[in-house]
């Protein structure tokens, strides 16, 4: 469990394509053909460079077309396996998967049947919120400007920042005006 900033894109058009090109490239520069075990040291060096660049590059123009959608938030509690899970829907196929010195970037070639739709909308509700809320994003994400540009990257950024921030260390910051907040 880690404190963490997602983020959840969308790219539409011709763009998707060069995106998921490179996704899948990196993708394939894995060093490891176990499936149960993820860690960044089975990419280069080189390659966890450009990812991490990627995903800078991704948030410095998240304003910009054909970035369709673009949300991020802090989650200071869920674990690695929540992005794969809610990624990989039943019949469908896994997210491409890479992680870096900085981030996990997952990505999911759209459309894809509704499969992914399907799973989510099937999810019901979960035993915590971070859960909830990162299903909410993804479902926002695939409807958002769905009728005009139907091909498109689906995009999940993770950067964790820190360790697990408890419901004791929460509730005993609302007690006090943290140090980048005075003067």
């Amino acid at each position: 469990m880690a404190s963490q900033r997602i983020t959840v894109a969308k790219i539409g058009g011709v763009a998707a394509d060069v995106v998921l090109v490179r996704l899948r490239g990196w993708a394939e520069a894995r060093q490891s053909s176990d499936p149960d075990e993820w860690s960044s040291e089975q990419w280069l060096a080189s390659v966890r460079v450009e990812v991490d660049a990627f995903a800078e590059r991704l948030r410095a123009n998240s304003l910009a077309p054909p970035v369709i959608f673009f949300v991020e938030w802090s989650d200071l509690w869920s674990m690695g396996d929540l992005f794969r899970r809610w990624l990989s829907p039943p019949g469908g196929p896994s997210p491409i998967e890479i992680h870096a010195d900085r981030v996990s970037v997952f990505g999911y070639s759209l459309p894809d049947g509704y499969r992914l739709a399907c799973h989510l909308s099937s999810a019901g509700p979960q035993l915590c919120d971070e859960s909830n809320q990162f299903i909410a994003r993804l479902r926002e994400s695939l409807e958002a400007r769905r009728s005009l540009a139907e091909k498109s990257a689906l995009i999940v950024v993770r950067e964790v920042v820190g360790g697990l921030v408890t419901d004791e260390e929460m509730e005993a910051s609302l007690a006090v005006v943290p140090e980048w907040l005075q003067g």
